[in-house]
């Protein structure tokens, strides 16, 4: 059994809709991270600015605890117990 085994649960990085990249992020992540900051600063009241280090922060946490290697981790040095 793999040490991961939700890893590549929402796609594989890279690829498909992880495939359209900036400075090695994946577009579509930063595009929904940033939809769902509008909707979370407009629905608390709360700075977009907030809302999106929060959200980001925390999908970086989720991509950590499920093992899957993002370039914002590879930049912090920081390896994920499955490295893709």
């Amino acid at each position: 059994m793999s040490k991961c085994p939700y890893a590549f649960v929402l796609g594989i990085p890279g690829q498909g809709v992880h495939a359209a990249r900036i400075l090695g992020f994946s577009l579509n992540d930063i595009l929904a991270t940033i939809v769902v900051a509008i909707i979370t600063s407009y629905a608390f009241n709360i700075s977009f600015i907030k809302s999106f280090l929060y959200w980001f922060i925390l999908g970086e946490i989720l991509h950590y605890i499920f093992g899957v290697q993002t370039e914002f981790l590879s930049r912090l040095g920081i390896v994920t117990a499955c490295k893709n």
